[in-house]
This record gives structure tokens, C-alpha cells and sequence, in this order.
């Protein structure tokens, strides 16, 4: 089956991290006179929220998502690309993660934030690596699952308007398929 592709840039840094927060202000800058947006250090993670600018990423599907030994969850691989100008982090005050939704067939979220993977290591700009994000099977069969990029205490890139990866809706694959989830097709 065909890779499913989506490509996410952010268009605020300062949009609520929930549906029903209310906006985190980015942090103030110097008194300097240099317009520049402030660059998130590899080193010290991710404690600037990012601006859009910065910030350019695109979600590649690889391979099947695959159930557990014994059926409690799914794990579905991601491969992000960081196409953006800073390097992306799991570290700092505003790490960045990979978060998961079920939506119904309507594209409704029935179920908001009940998933999060860390990613593996700093994605550097213009690199990337495969993000591995465990759901709960009880929380997906039935449902699509939307996964987007989230930047903790800042935004959802999904609350951007951006279009989040899905995947499914997941069900119980037919006989002789043990070990996997399968999609609407089977």
C-alpha cells in the first residue's frame, strides 16, 4: 500500500496547547535591536516556542501499524522529516512530541490526547528519524487516529489548522493476519 504523506508547517507560536486553554505568550526577548527569532539550542532542548519560520515538517507512514503480543496496544512508526530551520527535541521546557487523537468516521475526535511518543534523539534540520508511537488498541479499534506534532506548553500543530497524519480507522484483521491491525481495506 502507498506511503500516506502529510506536510505540516507552523503557522503560530503562540496558540493554546488544549482546545480550551487560553494562549501561552512566547517568551519576551532582549532588549537587543536584531529582529531575529530566537533559535532553540540542540544542546539545551527545546525552551523557546518555535515560530513558523523555524518550523517546517513533513510525516511519512512506514510500514503497517502492528498490534502487541497481546492485543493492548498498536504501535504505529512515523518517519519525521525536520525540513525547518532549528532542530527539533524531546528535552527543555517546550519539548516537541508526537501526540495521538481518535476520530470517528466523521472526523470527529472522540477521544483527545491519549497517546504521546518522545522522539528518539534531537532532529536536526533538514534530517530526520523514525518516531515510534504506541497507542491503546481499546482506545483505536473502531477509530481513525490522527498523530501530529505537539510542542508541550505551546500548540498542537493540528489546533494550527494544520492537517494531522491519520491513520485507519483500525479493526481486527481477518484470520491468518495474527499480530496486525488492519485498515478499512482489510
Amino acid at each position: 500500500s502507498a506511503a500516506v504523506v502529510a506536510t505540516l508547517a507552523l503557522t503560530a507560536c503562540n496558540a493554546p496547547q488544549d482546545h480550551n486553554a487560553a494562549s501561552v505568550p512566547a517568551s519576551p526577548t532582549s532588549s537587543s535591536t536584531t529582529s531575529a527569532a530566537p533559535v532553540a539550542s540542540a544542546s539545551a532542548g527545546m525552551n523557546t516556542p518555535l515560530t513558523a519560520a523555524q518550523v517546517k515538517v513533513r510525516m511519512t507512514l512506514q510500514g503497517a501499524p502492528t498490534v502487541s503480543a497481546d492485543g493492548q496496544s498498536i504501535v504505529v512508526n512515523v518517519d519525521l522529516s525536520n525540513d525547518g530551520a532549528v532542530a527539533l527535541e524531546s528535552t527543555g521546557s517546550h519539548p516537541v512530541n508526537l501526540g495521538a487523537h481518535s476520530v470517528d468516521a466523521a472526523g470527529k475526535i472522540v477521544l483527545y490526547d491519549f497517546a504521546r511518543a518522545a522522539l528518539p534523539s534531537a532532529i536536526a534540520a533538514n534530517d530526520h528519524a523514525v518516531v515510534s508511537l504506541k497507542i491503546s488498541a481499546e482506545n483505536s479499534l473502531g477509530y481513525s487516529v490522527q498523530i501530529s506534532p505537539v510542542q508541550e506548553g505551546v500548540a498542537w500543530f493540528d489546533s494550527l489548522g494544520i492537517s494531522p497524519l491519520t491513520v485507519g480507522p483500525f479493526k481486527t484483521c481477518a484470520e491468518g493476519m495474527q499480530g496486525k491491525v488492519c485498515d478499512a481495506e482489510g
